[in-house]
Order: C-alpha cells, then structure tokens, then sequence
C-alpha cells in the first residue's frame, strides 16, 4: 500500500503524498494508522455488492467477504438480498454519502431522492435510509416526507463550533459522577484518519476519567464527522490547507497520547486544549489570508 518516494514522503496507492512524520507515526505501531486508508476502502462493501449482484455469486475475498463471513457465523449483521452484511452495507453508505456531503459534491440545498441515493450507492434503500438517520443527527441532511432528503445548509463554522465545545469540555469538565479509572487503549488511534480524530480519542478517554461520560458519548459522536472533515482532500474543498502546521499539530497529538498511556490525565487535557487551539485556527487563518 506504502512506497517510499525520493523527496522522502510516503505515498499512498492512490498517489497521494504525505509527509515523511506519518511514516514515522505509523512506526510507532498504534498511531492514526487509518491515515493510510483511501476511499475506495471505504466503499468496499458497496462494490462488493455490486459485483454480487452482476455475478449472482458472492464475493470470494476483500473487507467485504471478510465481513459477511464473520456475520454468518456470529449471528451478526443482517445480511441484504446481495448476500453484503447490512451493518457494512449501513457503515459504508454513511461513510461515503459523508464524504460527498463534506466535500460538496452533494450541494448544500439540493434535493436527493431515496431510489436515486440507492441507485448512486449501488445497495438497496434500506442501508440508505438507515444511513440518513446519523447524517440528520449531525445536521448535514434533512429527511423530508414525500420529498426526499435535502442537503442541509451546513458551515465550516459548524465544523469549528464542535472543537469549541469539545475544547469548552476539557477546560472545565462538567462533572457528573464519580470519576473513571480506565487505562487509555492507544489502539483505537489506530482508525483515525486525521488529528482531529485522534483529538476526539482522547479528549473522549479524558472526558470519561473526569467523570463526564454523558459529555464523553456527545463528543464520541462527534468523531466521525470531525475526522473526516480534517483531511487532505475535503479540507482542502472547502478552502483550508491542512498541510499548514501539520507537523506541529502531530507532535501535539503524540504528548497527548504520551500523557495518555502515562495516566496522566490533567496533562493529556491540556495538551488536548492545545491541539484544538491549532484545529479551530485552522479555517480562520486562510480566510484571513484570502482576503489580505
């Protein structure tokens, strides 16, 4: 998936570069591995079951085959008429209509039928409409009876309102319970595809530790959409460079995640503070630059 390019950047299968630090993050065995994933990963089950459905076989082998296997025998995830697990058919339907909604290619106020958002995926409307349900929550889509689904009017400034409050969070935690006691597990950077997500990781684990978990599970849920929101390409579609301070932004997320796997709880928030800080800057720096 990885070769090695003379300028000394690691460069993804799709052409992408990166600089060489992601390397060095991925040496460290637990750190935003899912920075390497590409997009076409994302929609594997989607493909998987399109190939099914041309075929009439299932699929042999990829993510997809992996995951209907794993459903069949464990009883998980109900599996759609084109042999795709549906919780897959779900996650890779959100994921994709995410990244078109974020980087524009669904227009904010364009109306979008059910059949043809199916007919676009390739799936059945059913992981369609049960993919619509957290893209309402977070305020990027409104489903409309006898409508359809319309692209909300959504800003950057949404983007940028979340890391306020995530950050709001960990200045002052609003304690409701007795505080948690529970180690930090660094492998769940391991998915992350940009800081932001990692942010969310760990802000999320120390939110938990002050004993905020209802703040913990708002934030959680937040995660996704954050996280892609702050990579290459669809950053850069809505006018930011993320490239900008990338290194310093990382070496903040690497002291949160040594303070972390060190327990040290009021460190790592501090740290957290600071990364969002830099990601908050973010969008307000090139609209500075833009009109100067």
């Amino acid at each position: 998936m990885l070769s090695s390019t003379e300028d000394g950047c690691v460069r993804f299968s799709t052409g992408q570069t990166a600089p060489s630090a992601i390397g060095a993050a991925v040496q460290d065995g637990d750190l935003m591995t899912g920075l390497l994933r590409v997009e076409s990963d994302v929609i594997s089950a989607t493909s998987a079951a399109s190939a099914t459905s041309a075929t009439g076989a299932g699929p042999s082998s990829g993510p997809s085959a992996a995951g209907a296997g794993a459903g069949a025998s464990a009883g998980g995830g109900v599996p759609d008429p084109l042999g795709v697990p549906r919780n897959l058919l779900r996650d890779a339907v959100f994921e994709r209509m995410l990244r078109h909604i974020l980087r524009g290619d669904y227009r904010r106020g364009q109306r979008l039928r059910l059949d043809a958002l199916a007919d676009d995926m390739r799936v059945s409307r059913t992981p369609v409409r049960e993919a619509l349900v957290p893209l309402e929550a977070l305020r990027l889509v409104i489903v409309q009876r006898y409508v359809g689904v319309v692209i909300a009017p959504w800003t950057v400034g949404q983007m940028v309102e979340r890391t306020r409050i995530a950050r709001s969070m960990l200045v002052d935690p609003p304690t409701s319970c007795a505080r948690g006691d529970e180690p930090f597990d660094p492998a769940v950077l391991r998915d992350c595809l940009s800081e932001a997500g990692a942010f969310v990781e760990l802000a999320v684990w120390v939110l938990r530790r002050s004993g905020a978990p209802v703040s913990a599970d708002w934030l959680r849920s937040q995660q996704t959409v954050l996280d892609v929101f702050h990579t290459d390409d669809i950053a850069r579609a809505n006018g930011i460079d993320v490239a900008a301070d990338w290194t310093r932004r990382m070496q903040v997320v690497k002291a949160a995640r040594t303070a972390a796997l060190a327990d040290d709880v009021a460190l790592c928030a501090v740290r957290l503070t600071e990364l969002a800080e830099l990601l908050i800057a973010l969008p307000e720096r090139f609209r500075s630059a833009e009109t100067a």
